[in-house]
């Protein structure tokens, strides 16, 4: 009974390391969720203080509303699988690679270019250029690919929002290709 002692005891000291490593790891997924939540609330609140629908089609509360919705229940998701799920555990060899920082700095390059080019450029080919530039850097999938998926992304949300919803998007330089103005 005395020499399992020392073995108890390593193993309790194991998994007490485990456990302080999962909260540490778990942490900030947990309070992501929950800055989210509250994203999601004030996003709510505004979205409820604008028309959802005019007689014209969806009103100005419309995204907001359902954008609140979908990104809550996307929140509590996420603080639900971070406190309840058992954590995988990380391979020993895992190194955070120069290569991951690239492809963080990529998707803020994204970001900072859909927002500032929305309005001048238009949303269809902000959204294109935004697709095909995410996809090529994080991405492996086939350049036909790449393009199908961004076209969707970007031609096929524009018909949805324009001719479904009559919900105008930026249009930037569009009509100049058109010839609308």
């Amino acid at each position: 009974m005395a020499a399992a002692r020392p073995f108890l005891r390593i193993l309790t000291e194991r998994r007490a390391a485990a456990f302080v490593w999962s909260c540490q790891v778990q942490r900030p997924y947990q309070i992501t969720a929950l800055v989210l939540f509250i994203l999601a609330g004030c996003i709510l609140v505004a979205a409820l203080r604008m028309h959802y629908y005019t007689p014209l089609g969806p009103g100005p509360g419309f995204f907001p509303l359902w954008l609140a919705i979908l990104l809550g229940g996307l929140a509590v998701a996420m603080g639900y699988q971070a406190t309840f799920r058992a954590l995988e555990p990380q391979s020993e060899d895992f190194i955070v690679s120069p290569k991951g920082y690239v492809r963080d700095g990529a998707v803020i390059i994204a970001l900072i270019w859909a927002v500032v080019g929305i309005e001048d450029v238009g949303f269809i080919v902000t959204m294109f250029v935004f697709f095909v530039f995410l996809l090529v850097t994080l991405g492996r999938q086939r350049w036909f690919l790449t393009i199908v998926i961004s076209g969707i992304g970007s031609f096929g949300t524009d018909y949805v929002f324009q001719n479904l919803l009559s919900i105008p998007l930026p249009r930037g330089i569009m009509p100049q290709w058109y010839g609308i103005g």
